[in-house]
């Protein structure tokens, strides 16, 4: 709903936000407005999209989003490709859990990631992992976090 965009936006400049729901992102800009919130360009699309607009990224985070799309390693294929060289990839996602109710009420398409997983396909994609925590929390699902970087590798 734009919380993360917010707060990005009170220190850099030139930020993306990118969601594939119109509502969303209509969160995301009511967000913003009413902070007054500079420099936050919103499209409406997926990573695929976005590689059609060319345009190259120091930094993408993926904040809760992954387990919602339905090919996760052509993401990072495309996040790849999305950027700069020596940029790098944060994911915030699930871990691997078996609570299917998030299926129906919370559009889940993934039951979170092993980290495995995630390692290999950034992999393929020409990223090399780097560090990584994980938070538990008491509704039993797992938060794990992971950075990738394109180019040269992350030390742990």
């Amino acid at each position: 709903e734009g919380r993360l965009l917010l707060e990005l936006a009170q220190k850099y400049q030139n930020l993306t936000g990118l969601d594939n729901s119109v509502d969303m992102l209509e969160r995301s800009r009511q967000t913003l407005i009413s902070a007054n919130a500079q420099g936050v360009n919103l499209i409406l699309g997926d990573t695929a999209l976005a590689k059609n607009l060319k345009p190259k990224y120091d930094l993408i985070i993926f904040d809760m989003v992954l387990h919602h799309i339905p090919s996760p390693a052509e993401t990072f294929v495309d996040c790849s490709q999305l950027l700069n060289c020596d940029g790098y990839l944060l994911i915030a996602d699930l871990s691997t859990h078996d609570q299917d109710w998030v299926r129906e009420s919370c559009g889940d398409l993934w039951l979170g990631f092993d980290g495995n997983d995630l390692v290999t396909w950034a992999n393929k994609a020409g990223l090399t992992g780097g560090e990584s925590a994980f938070l538990g929390l008491r509704n039993g699902f797992q938060i794990q976090i992971r950075v990738f970087r394109k180019g040269t590798s992350v030390t742990n």
